[in-house]
């Protein structure tokens, strides 16, 4: 009896004091009064946090790590140049909204000029000499402060304190930073675009040890650069900070770095364009599954593929063929490959294009498009977009992203993205108030895009075809 009281001991510690009677995920469960943030790494969270116990809310979190993580997680195609997208819920009025800080392109990047280039795709790395024509606007530090200034109680200084501290005295190296570094592709970049990272990242063009100290002196100049001090001799209000920081990298110094640097590789972007940049706030689209409320952004990101699952599989009982059975994820996988094939048919900025989205995520062609997964059998590769227009009641007429008919415009299916294993990073925040906030803040892998070492930061490129 005393073993088995032991291992009951031992399996509670195993869960970290978590409720061991659900079903083991591999980590924790975090319970908090203060509030809970999860993050691609524990010093980005570490950020985050001393917003939580100084008072701050869910916003100053997520924006003081957001812009850690530009130091911390530089392998997670990641940088002050690069972009995000965000979903937030404000407990004080109710509302839930959605933030686009996704990189636009630059005013010279038409389908003109890249096909006067010879170009039929938008070129990125590796190896490309052409990825300097690739670079889109920094969208992710004007979101950051867009919520600091709507949503935040902090100011520029404590939001940038835990990343200028990361920056200036350095942080560990740690081992899946490094195995990414390790990385042929990214050493062909460095080359093509020189210095690159090699002076920031590396010891004689080695793989440091994990555990040695990295410093980035480039990106803490610009995290610095930020600070607004004072103001004609005055102090600066909250939002006055926020306004000048914000000044700072569209328009002042930061700017004029950034847009230097792209010029000295051939790049397109300038001033004017970073100083015509803006985030933008909109309602997110929405579905149901089983009663619970799901909400996410428009078809401008890849959003909207986890409702269109959801509808599918409202179809299926799910809890009968048991949690990870083959059948089940069989079922889950058939109904993802689907969303995949809508996506790459019908997905794109509705600015630009007629996106059927009221048609994609209605139930009646979810379930048309449920019928479609067979349980015996499996697609062996991504299925054709199904015809989302017969429930929708916009017109498809003039739409620039298909076909006269509707038909999806054809992509290259040799164009196979292979920074997959670079990643991305994501911050979730949940604060005692009730305010949540969370953000996938993403763009410009080593391996396909151009590390500027002064400014310690690389610009942000896309994937996409050069289509009229």
């Amino acid at each position: 009896m005393a073993g088995d009281n032991m291992v009951s001991q031992q399996s509670s510690v195993n869960t970290e004091q978590g409720n061991i009677t659900q079903q083991s995920t591999g980590r924790p469960v975090i319970r908090s009064t203060e509030g809970v943030i999860s993050s691609g790494h524990y010093l980005t969270s570490m950020a985050g946090t001393k917003m939580l116990l100084s008072g701050g809310n869910a916003f100053d979190a997520i924006v003081a790590a957001g812009f850690a993580a530009a130091v911390v997680e530089p392998i997670a195609s990641y940088s002050l140049a690069a972009e995000g997208v965000f979903m937030l819920h404000y407990a004080k009025t109710g509302e839930i909204l959605s933030l686009s800080g996704q990189g636009t392109a630059p005013g010279k990047a038409t389908p003109s000029f890249y096909k006067e280039q010879g170009l039929d795709r938008i070129p990125t790395g590796p190896g490309h000499d052409r990825s300097h024509l690739s670079f889109t606007l920094p969208g992710v530090v004007h979101a950051y402060i867009s919520l600091a200034e709507r949503y935040g109680t902090k100011t520029i200084d404590e939001l940038l304190a835990p990343a200028i501290s990361y920056a200036d005295e350095g942080i560990p190296n740690y081992e899946y930073m490094l195995d990414r570094l390790d990385s042929a592709s990214t050493a062909q970049q460095f080359d093509l675009y020189e210095p690159g990272g090699w002076d920031v990242f590396y010891n004689s063009r080695q793989v440091p040890e994990a555990g040695s100290l990295l410093t980035q002196p480039g990106l803490a100049n610009t995290l610095r650069a930020m600070l607004p001090g004072s103001g004609n001799g005055h102090a600066l209000s909250r939002v006055e900070g926020l306004q000048k920081a914000r000044e700072v990298f569209y328009h002042g110094p930061i700017a004029q770095l950034i847009a230097h640097s792209v010029a000295s590789v051939g790049g397109i972007m300038t001033t004017d364009d970073l100083a015509a940049y803006r985030s933008q706030y909109e309602t997110p689209v929405k579905t149901t599954f089983h009663g619970y409320e799901i909400h996410g952004q428009d078809t401008w990101t890849q959003g909207p593929m986890l409702m269109q699952t959801l509808n599918m599989l409202e179809n299926f009982d799910l809890k009968s063929m048991g949690h990870n059975s083959p059948q089940y994820i069989h079922t889950v996988l058939e109904a993802l490959k689907l969303a995949f094939g809508d996506r790459e048919a019908y997905y794109g900025d509705p600015d630009f294009s007629i996106i059927p989205i009221d048609g994609l995520l209605s139930k009646e062609y979810a379930a048309e498009r449920a019928k479609l997964i067979d349980p015996a059998k499996a697609y062996p590769a991504q299925p054709d977009g199904g015809d989302p227009w017969r429930y929708s009641r916009k017109s498809r007429s003039g739409n620039s992203a298909h076909g006269g008919n509707g038909v999806p415009a054809a992509s290259d299916p040799s164009a196979v993205d292979t920074s997959a294993r670079d990643g991305t990073t994501h911050v979730s925040v949940l604060d005692k108030q009730g305010n949540m906030v969370c953000g996938t803040i993403s763009g410009g892998a080593f391996a396909k895009s151009v590390f500027f070492h002064r400014a310690g930061l690389r610009a942000e490129h896309p994937h996409r075809d050069v289509q009229q």
